[in-house]
């Protein structure tokens, strides 16, 4: 059985650049058209051309999304991109669209083709069409449970590849296919442009009493995200995953920012290395990268379809985190560390960087300012650049993470 890979996103250069550092064995992000995430940086041509050479210098893949679901104006415009990917040296193209898929197969030969969660697949025969268009993988519909991938993935042995995502954040529609965001607000989801309505709070309102909204008190004060589904965590199932026959894990997250690629790719990078040694790692080691994952920005974690049907969404509001981005690391010289601000962090607080090798605790005994020389109790200005001292664990491109702080009392 062939060792599965790790594919992380990236919405910009900076997140790519983390991915490729932390674990990736590819990445995937859009071009500046095309793609399901409009509102990410997403890469133009020549953005796209040296993030490729610098994943296959790594000898890592990269993989480009046109994955809307294509109108006919969108069809010259999606074949001559897809063109491009493959000259820029491109390895897959993730495309949900059936004529789309068909066309670049015959039009741009030379380019693996994947076919996106947003078709839907949910069983080998479909795949197998796909497989007569020419696609060479499918990114299983998110719907299916873990024994049916596994079963779907045994019949397509040496026929096409599963892909599978583990890690993100869920749709409450049917793989992803809404519109709920485009009834609101004319934005379309299948377009690339939600504005994610399903993780609004609402409340109830009496037709004769539009101004006075009733409360839905399972979210005391804020109303309830009664649409807004939980986010998705299999870390502590990979040793099951690992001999799925799913051929790569796929985590969600091209609008997320570098601390978070960083973290959840570190976690699952390990995990996954830790199961090639031992087909079983010990419940400790799977908690403890576990645990790293709520560091991270998150709504609760459920295992969504993969063995059974998912928590009922909106049983917890919001968004939660038990870490906070604080700098990232641009050089270290002579046991100096030249980090950029992103939050606000103090002299004398201890606080950790997230490596590729791991999690290294550090206390800040000095802050100067690198432009003035100034020596400083805090960092407070946006991309301030300062120096701190650091241990020899630390390097450029690791990112410092601290406490979650209370805004109005810092």
């Amino acid at each position: 059985m062939r060792t599965p890979t790790l594919l992380l996103p990236a919405g910009n250069r900076q997140t790519f650049q983390t991915a490729l550092r932390f674990g990736a064995d590819a990445v995937y992000c859009g071009m500046d058209q095309f793609s399901l995430r409009a509102g990410a940086d997403n890469f133009d041509s020549e953005m796209l051309g040296s993030a490729i050479a610098e994943a296959h210098a790594r000898g890592k893949k990269v993989h480009v999304t046109l994955n809307i679901f294509a109108r006919d104006r969108d069809i010259p415009g999606m074949l001559r991109a897809a063109a491009h990917a493959r000259d820029l040296g491109a390895d897959a193209l993730i495309v949900s669209d059936l004529g789309m898929i068909a066309a670049m197969a015959r039009n741009c030969p030379g380019i693996d083709i994947h076919v996106s969660t947003q078709a839907n697949t949910t069983n080998a025969a479909s795949a197998r069409v796909y497989r007569d268009l020419g696609a060479s993988r499918i990114v299983a519909a998110r719907e299916l449970s873990l024994a049916e991938l596994e079963e779907m993935a045994a019949e397509l042995d040496g026929i096409m590849e599963v892909e599978s995502f583990i890690h993100g954040a869920q749709c409450m529609s049917w793989s992803g296919r809404c519109m709920l965001s485009a009834a609101l607000l004319g934005r379309s989801a299948n377009r690339g442009d939600c504005a994610q309505p399903c993780r609004w709070s609402y409340g109830l309102l009496e037709r004769k009493h539009p101004e006075e909204p009733w409360e839905i008190l399972e979210s005391e004060g804020q109303g309830d995200t009664l649409l807004s589904a939980h986010d998705l965590c299999m870390i502590e199932h990979m040793p099951r995953l690992m001999r799925s026959g799913i051929a790569c894990f796929k985590v969600e997250g091209r609008m997320k920012n570098e601390l978070y690629v960083a973290t959840v790719g570190l976690a699952y990078r390990k995990v996954m290395d830790a199961c090639l040694k031992d087909a079983e790692p010990d419940s400790a080691f799977l908690r403890r990268w576990r645990e790293e994952l709520d560091k991270v920005s998150h709504r609760v974690y459920d295992t969504g379809f993969y063995f059974g049907p998912p928590a009922v969404p909106g049983m917890a509001s919001g968004t939660r985190q038990a870490a906070e981005y604080m700098a990232r690391v641009l050089e270290v010289s002579g046991g100096i560390a030249l980090v950029e601000m992103r939050n606000r962090f103090f002299r004398g607080e201890v606080l950790e960087a997230v490596t590729p090798d791991g999690i290294v605790q550090f206390p800040v005994e000095s802050i100067r300012d690198a432009g003035t020389g100034a020596q400083l109790d805090r960092v407070s200005v946006p991309l301030q650049r300062v120096e701190i001292p650091c241990t020899g664990e630390i390097a450029a491109g690791d990112l410092i993470r601290g406490p979650v702080r209370n805004r109005a009392n810092t």
